[in-house]
């Protein structure tokens, strides 16, 4: 195995995981009547799904870029409307915590840069 199928192997082991989490937490999110706490670690996981995505665009191929740009755009704008959101309140950590976010989670194109990372 060369440095760079190393590499790939890697970030798709660090963005699977990141993703897998993110999932969870959000599960927990729901479950729990949408309280901060969880809301508040999702915003970390996601913050640093965005920087491995901003690391890892050398090991992606040409079509994936799309989909990689797609995803940040939708983290970039959930992130942003979520900082907003918990400036503006004064939220303890079992307080509910919603807000309004028309661009949706994009899972097909995190399907295909998982896909493109394992290929």
């Amino acid at each position: 195995m060369n440095d760079s199928s190393l590499g790939r192997c890697v970030v798709y082991a660090e963005i699977k995981l990141l993703l897998d989490y993110s999932q969870r937490i959000y599960q927990e999110y729901l479950a729990s009547k949408k309280k901060f706490i969880y809301a508040s670690v999702l915003r970390k996981v996601n913050a640093r799904l965005y920087e491995r995505l901003q690391d890892s665009v050398s090991y992606l191929k040409d079509e994936s870029f799309t989909d990689a740009i797609e995803l940040m755009l939708h983290l970039d704008v959930w992130m942003t409307i979520w900082d907003c959101e918990y400036e503006e309140k004064n939220l303890k950590l079992f307080d509910a915590f919603t807000f309004e976010n028309d661009i949706n989670f994009p899972k097909s194109c995190v399907e295909n840069i998982l896909l493109d990372l394992v290929g």
